[in-house]
C-alpha cells in the first residue's frame, strides 16, 4: 500500500508512519511533505498514491487549498484537531478522519475501513472531497499558485496590480513588473477575490486600487485608468462598469 503522508510537524509525522508500519508492513512511504506548495507540485508530478494522511494546518495554510489547484484521485484520512463542523463534513462525505493525538486502533480501523471500500465498490474520492471543502473554502483568496518552469509556487493576492487575459490566457501582473500564467478566467478569479481591493473593469482586466494613479475621461462615456507602473497596456472601464466603478473607487 503506497502513502503519502501530508505533516507539519516532524514527531507526528514519525510516529504516523512507525505506527503505519506495525499495522501493515507492507506499507511504503512514497513522500513526506509538510506545506500546501510542496503537495500540490508533488501531486502534479507524480502518480497519486493508494492513501493520502492529511493534517489540516500545515506549514503555509490551511490544506484545504491544495484542492483548488489539483484534483485529488487518493481518499484521503486527514489528521487533524480541526472543529465539529469540518469533521461532519468528513463524514457526511465518507471521508476517515483521525483526532490527534492519533491511537493506533484508530488507524487500524481506518486503514480497514479504505480495504473494505475498495472491495465494495469504486468511490469518487475526488468528487467527495471537492463537496466536502466548498462550504469550508469560501473565503477570500490571499494568495494564487502560478506556474513558473517545471513546476508551481504561490503570490500573494496583494502583490497582484492587474489582470489581463488575451487569447483566452490570463496574466498576473505583480508590482514588481512580472507576469505569471495562472489557469483560471479573469471572471473566476475576480469571484475570489477581496472586492475592495479588485475590481474587474471589463471582461478581460481587473486592477488592484493600489495600481490606480489617475482617472481620465474617455470618448463614449467611458473612463481611462492610468497606473502607477510601466505597462503598455490601455485600460478601458467598460460602460456597464462605470457606476460600480466610481462607487468603488469613491469618486
Amino acid at each position: 500500500m503506497n502513502i503519502l503522508i501530508v505533516e507539519d510537524e516532524i514527531n507526528a509525522y514519525e510516529y504516523l508512519r512507525s505506527t503505519l508500519k506495525k499495522i501493515d508492513p507492507a506499507t511504503t512511504v512514497l513522500a513526506h511533505l509538510d506545506s500546501v506548495e510542496d503537495t500540490v507540485n508533488w501531486l502534479h508530478q507524480n502518480d497519486h498514491p493508494d492513501i493520502i494522511f492529511m493534517d489540516i494546518q500545515l506549514a503555509d495554510g490551511l490544506c484545504f487549498e491544495i484542492f483548488n489547484y489539483v484534483k485529488v484521485q487518493s481518499p484521503i484520512i486527514f489528521t487533524t484537531a480541526f472543529d465539529q463542523y469540518a469533521i461532519e463534513a468528513f463524514k457526511v462525505n465518507s471521508i476517515d478522519y483521525l483526532l490527534k493525538p492519533i491511537i493506533p486502533e484508530d488507524l487500524r480501523k481506518a486503514i480497514e475501513k479504505y480495504k473494505s471500500q475498495q472491495v465494495a465498490h469504486e468511490i469518487n474520492y475526488s468528487q467527495q472531497i471537492q463537496s466536502a471543502f466548498s462550504s469550508l473554502n469560501r473565503q477570500k483568496k490571499h494568495r494564487c499558485l502560478v506556474k513558473r518552469g517545471n513546476h508551481f509556487e504561490f503570490i500573494e493576492v496583494s502583490d497582484i496590480a492587474y489582470v489581463h487575459s488575451e487569447n483566452s490566457i490570463t496574466f498576473l501582473h505583480t508590482f514588481d513588473g512580472k507576469r505569471h500564467l495562472y489557469n483560471n478566467t479573469v471572471e473566476g478569479l475576480m469571484k475570489n477575490l477581496d472586492e475592495t481591493l479588485f475590481f474587474q473593469i471589463s471582461r478581460h482586466q481587473i486592477v488592484n486600487i493600489n495600481a490606480v494613479q489617475k482617472i481620465h475621461p474617455y470618448f463614449n462615456q467611458r473612463l481611462k485608468l492610468e497606473l502607477n507602473l510601466a505597462t503598455d497596456l490601455e485600460f478601458l472601464v467598460s460602460r456597464s462598469k462605470l457606476t460600480p466603478f466610481k462607487d468603488w473607487i469613491d469618486l
